[in-house]
């Protein structure tokens, strides 16, 4: 059983870092009701839409999202200005800057820890002892913008001079330094601060940041001082309406965190419905691109993922890297010009979601010239087969169609249909285009391959198969161009020493038609265990003398099942997903031993909810049994509810567990289960101090 991801609020204990420990009072909040209201469905779309007016920047700045650097994952508070400028160069010299990448911003740290004398911010003279109007003239000097950061509060997140009180000063102070981009954070909130004074406070930044006569680019945080990024919480929707008439971007979701799938899905989940706030100079911001970064790690794929739904979202592209070391495959993601096009189309309209296929968002953003940018983002963790037509995604009816691939660089022409296999927690980025009449034949037929391993259970994620088990795949090809395809043979590629089975063939595919067949794949005894590799390919004729031809991969895990008495320290799960910092394995999140009212585990897990966990017991496993309770490390307000799943089943709920709760003794059947999830959810409505342990998970098995 998949859980969706819940709406996150910041850790307190996060939020006791990041700002000043000051309640922020609730007073009565605009409402909401007309704000809160479902966009509508794309409608369908002329040859050309009409570019929105300028007018609709409140300064007349960011008509497309901004691009550039912003130095804060990568370098944090030991920025300095020789960093920033060996940054800059390199976003000369790689020609990213001519693609559009000109903001060149500090975040946090780069000031003083005091004020001047008269009141006047001052940078820190250690890091930037040149000053901060020598460093913008450095950067204007390259064909670059400078940015800066500051904070509505007394002080900034990391306890620099805030800018409350001194609004009209600071932004004055950035027009003489001649600053082009302010990022104004939601940290050290004043005492007696009310949701009606906060937002005074930003329009107020607002409105003197306008006073100077400069264009400085204004990105905030008011979204962000609402906590749950959810549109049920009465503060978050207003706070963004009005961000879209006083900022030119605004942060819409809690900062990043190393896990992909929370921070990139997430962030696209938290965006989907704010599609009617973005419009040219005003932009929902998903936060910094990744690409190339060596504090989060994430992989090509995922670099890639994250700048496609950035695009699709009209958000600002704002790396966070060191450019000095940036790599090819760095280069190739940050300077793809298709997608960037995407990102900056004139029109200013972000992607709104069209459907939901199982694990797929398919999401659709019409550009400027009439064509449909269409992003398929797979959040599941195995490959999903997604098919949409072009009415769907809200074009005009054409004899055809062209689809080009936005990171393949391929182009294929379809009669309507669009299907894609997209890779598990990836995504596909497509560009659609009405064709002419005499355009109709030019490029090569839109065929989809698919290939399917069944799951270990009906609706798993996981497809599983033992040492020796023999597995169904059924494949298929289908046309779906304008014009009939020939010979075409369809074939299954297995690992080797893997038996299969033949290709299957048809003569003539027409519009709409498939060519499909079913291999029984045997995995031999003794395969050890991993994840293996099955492709279903296809090779035809079409036209008159052109050769084409496609391929989808599928993906098998091989596991062997747990014998005995395993605690579950001792095993690895399949997949997890921890509301906050790395599973402890057999400690807790301070690194001490795992420990409820008194009693210590050596054996054992401790997570932060939300939190789920999957194992592989293959129907060899009759009994799962643990002590749970929140860890004697935290004695706080903490409250979690565990539940377990065999086969998508629920077979325990523990109900509310909190720190005055006895230590709850689970003794689970799981007789004949394939897969054991355990999943720990919020117990009170809050992440908070949710520090749940698994005191001696133990597992009883034959053999």
């Amino acid at each position: 059983m998949i859980h969706e991801r819940p709406r996150r609020m910041v850790p307190a204990l996060i939020a006791a870092v990041l700002c000043t420990a000051a309640a922020l009072t609730t007073a009565a909040a605009p409402s909401a009701s007309a704000a809160q209201a479902a966009p509508a469905a794309p409608a369908q779309h002329s040859a050309r839409h009409q570019i929105q007016p300028a007018s609709q920047s409140y300064n007349g700045a960011a008509l497309t999202p901004p691009m550039g650097w912003n130095d804060w994952y990568q370098y944090r508070c030991g920025i300095t200005e020789n960093d920033v400028l060996a940054n800059a160069r390199a976003l000369v010299s790689s020609g990213l800057a001519k693609l559009g990448y000109r903001y060149v911003n500090l975040d946090d740290c780069w000031m003083a820890p005091q004020r001047a004398a008269d009141g006047q911010l001052q940078a820190d003279p250690t890091r930037f002892p040149h000053g901060i109007a020598w460093l913008a003239a450095k950067l204007h000097a390259m064909g670059l913008k400078l940015g800066v950061y500051e904070s509505f509060g007394t002080t900034t997140c990391q306890r620099r001079p805030g800018s409350y009180g001194h609004y009209q000063q600071d932004a004055n102070t950035f027009a003489k330094w001649k600053i082009d981009f302010l990022k104004f954070d939601y940290c050290g909130v004043p005492p007696g601060t009310t949701s009606a004074s906060l937002q005074a406070d930003y329009q107020q930044m607002s409105r003197d940041l306008l006073a100077t006569g400069r264009h400085i680019v204004f990105s905030e945080e008011l979204p962000v001082a609402a906590g749950d990024a959810n549109p049920a919480n009465p503060h978050y929707l207003p706070y963004v309406a009005l961000s879209s008439k006083i900022s030119n971007m605004w942060r819409m979701a809690p900062d990043e965190k190393p896990n992909f799938r929370s921070t990139v899905f997430g962030h696209l989940a938290d965006d989907l419905p704010l599609a009617q706030y973005a419009h040219p100079g005003a932009w929902n911001d998903l936060d910094m691109l990744m690409a190339g970064s060596s504090t989060f790690h994430w992989s090509v794929q995922q670099q890639q993922t994250q700048m496609s739904i950035w695009a699709e979202m009209a958000s600002p592209l704002l790396d966070s890297s060191d450019l000095t070391s940036m790599t090819t495959a760095t280069k190739r993601i940050l300077g793809n010009r298709a997608v960037i096009a995407v990102d900056q189309d004139p029109l200013g309209r972000q992607g709104q979601l069209v459907a939901k296929q199982g694990s797929v968002d398919v999401v659709a953003k019409p550009l400027a010239d009439g064509d449909v940018a269409v992003l398929l983002a797979n959040t599941g963790s195995a490959p999903q087969q997604v098919s949409t037509n072009a009415r769907a995604i809200g074009l005009r009816r054409a004899g055809a169609y062209a689809v080009r691939d936005l990171w393949a660089g391929t182009r294929r022409e379809t009669a309507g249909t669009i299907a894609e296999t997209v890779p598990a927690g990836g995504a596909m980025l497509l560009r659609v285009s009405p064709l002419r009449a005499f355009a109709v034949g030019r490029y090569a037929p839109f065929t989809a391959v698919s290939v399917t391993v069944p799951p270990v259970y009906p609706g798993s994620q996981f497809t599983i198969a033992k040492p020796g088990q023999a597995v169904t795949v059924p494949a298929a090809l289908q046309n779906d161009g304008r014009v009939p395809v020939w010979n075409a043979r369809l074939s299954l590629t297995v690992p080797s020493g893997w038996s299969s089975g033949s290709p299957v063939s048809a003569r003539i595919l027409p519009t709409g038609k498939e060519v499909s067949g079913t291999w029984h794949v045997t995995v031999p005894p003794g395969t050890a265990a991993g994840t293996y590799t099955l492709t279903a390919t296809a090779k035809y004729r079409w036209g008159y003398r052109h050769a084409g031809g496609n391929s989808t991969p599928a993906t098998v895990q091989i596991a062997v099942p747990p014998v005995g008495t395993p605690t579950l320290d001792q095993l690895s799960w399949l997949s997890a997903v921890n509301g906050y910092g790395p599973i402890g394995i057999n400690k807790n999140y301070y690194g001490g031993p795992l420990s409820i009212h008194g009693t210590v585990y050596p054996h054992g897990l401790w997570v932060n909810s939300v939190a789920t966990l999957y194992y592989y017991v293959g129907g060899n496993c009759s009994t799962f049994t643990t002590d749970l309770g929140l860890d004697d490390s935290d004695k706080s307000t903490g409250a979690v509810v565990y539940q377990f799943y065999a086969d998508g089943h629920q077979v325990y709920d523990s109900g509310v567990v909190t720190n005055s709760t006895p230590t709850v003794h689970a003794i689970v059947n799981i007789s004949g289960a394939r897969i054991l999830e355990l999943h720990v959810g919020e117990g009170n409505g809050t992440i908070n101090y949710g520090n749940a342990d698994f005191g001696s998970p133990r597992l009883t098995c034959t053999g």
